[in-house]
């Protein structure tokens, strides 16, 4: 009798050491954590160094603000970073090493435009949705990619609102364009030249340079003789801050323009007052009045202690647009995200009201026309991109 009671005793210790794990297990499954994962390529070192490097910290900030908040509901958000160093091949070595490494859902990048080119290859084939904050080459919008979207302005709007300020609110009548010799600075002499035709600005020279160049005088001279009353610019901070030093040295007196790629404190810090009054676009103001940035931009100087560049304002946009993506979608599966990624309505960001056009290009933007003023830009004029 006893060993009958033994047994049973022993039977009803493991019915009740097994109802125990299969409730531990049943626990750990209803708590099991939905997470997507962002995959972050930039230039983190090289000349294109400090967009990528403010690209990252804004992207962490986003991340860390949404899951303390459950801006995703119950999705949390983990990001990983890769450092392109602004080249195209490493850019898409970059790609693919985060969607088959860290099993990326989503990619955020790149900043130069021949590297989201290249990263948009890898992205396409794999399926999976791709947001360049930084890169604004027309290209990259024009080749039919579902995959594609863009929260940097594109290159046609800034081509366009910079040339025709240029005739009409300072009466440039003879322009020169002073271009990188790779794909967005291509891409933006040709959207140059097109702007020129539209508002009967005689374009008067087009040459080129190659990133890393350190002598621009033969060039500028040749601006020069041919009596440009502005320059426009199409490349990163580093060079233009040279070719803006090597024109004071020419006495060339013809206005400089420039677009969103060289918009970084470095190019104020380099060029000193070679660049003072130098006119370029972009998307981002630290010193707005509006809320929105003066939030986001108390929030990044706690942080950081900087102040925060435009690349980073729009990452920032960006990774609030993903999270708010995921949440609708509840899901992270490429085509779920992708779609409601294009379907993106009703936010109110540091940078605008985000809306996609069939393209992928972000049409709910402020473009800023601003001007160096001593140690910061100042605003100009303000348009919207769906004017």
């Amino acid at each position: 009798m006893f060993r009958y009671h033994k047994k049973i005793a022993v039977i009803l210790m493991l019915a009740l050491l097994l109802g125990s794990m299969l409730g531990t297990v049943g626990c750990g499954q209803k708590s099991v954590q939905k997470v997507l994962k962002i995959g972050v390529v930039g230039p983190e070192s090289g000349g294109g160094a400090q967009l990528g490097q403010g690209q990252r910290k804004a992207i962490q900030m986003a991340v860390d603000e949404i899951n303390a908040n459950k801006g995703a509901g119950e999705w949390k958000l983990e990001v990983f970073f890769e450092d392109d160093e602004g080249n195209p091949t490493k850019s898409a070595s970059a790609t693919n090493k985060l969607l088959q490494q860290s099993q990326a859902n989503v990619i955020i990048g790149a900043i130069h435009s021949s590297a989201t080119l290249a990263d948009m290859v890898v992205t396409s084939r794999a399926g999976i949705p791709q947001i360049t904050a930084g890169s604004t080459g027309a290209s990259i919008t024009e080749q039919n990619n579902k995959w594609i979207f863009r929260t940097a302005v594109n290159d046609e709007f800034q081509a366009n609102a910079l040339v025709k300020y240029a005739k009409e609110v300072l009466g440039i009548k003879k322009m020169a364009t002073f271009t990188a010799a790779d794909d967005y600075g291509q891409s933006g002499a040709k959207l140059l030249a097109a702007a020129a035709q539209k508002y009967g600005v005689e374009l008067v020279a087009t040459p080129t340079y190659n990133n890393g160049d350190k002598d621009f005088k033969p060039q500028l001279l040749t601006i020069k003789e041919k009596g440009a009353q502005g320059i426009f610019m199409w490349g990163l901070y580093t060079e233009a801050a040279l070719i803006a030093k090597q024109a004071q040295q020419l006495d060339v007196k013809a206005q400089l323009f420039g677009a969103s790629g060289m918009a970084a404190l470095k190019l104020i810090e380099l060029g000193g007052d070679a660049v003072q009054g130098l006119i370029l676009t972009q998307t981002f103001l630290p010193d707005s009045n509006d809320e929105k940035v003066k939030e986001f931009v108390q929030k990044y100087k706690s942080k950081y202690n900087e102040n925060p560049i435009p690349h980073a304002a729009q990452a920032y946009d960006t990774v609030y647009i993903i999270a708010d993506a995921v949440k609708r979608a509840n899901s992270n599966k490429p085509d779920a995200l992708r779609d409601a990624i294009a379907k993106t309505a009703g936010l109110k960001l540091v940078t605008g009201e985000p809306k996609f056009n069939d393209k992928g290009d972000d049409i709910g933007k402020r473009l800023l026309i601003t001007t160096i003023k001593g140690d910061k830009f100042e605003l100009v004029k303000a348009v919207m991109t769906n004017e």
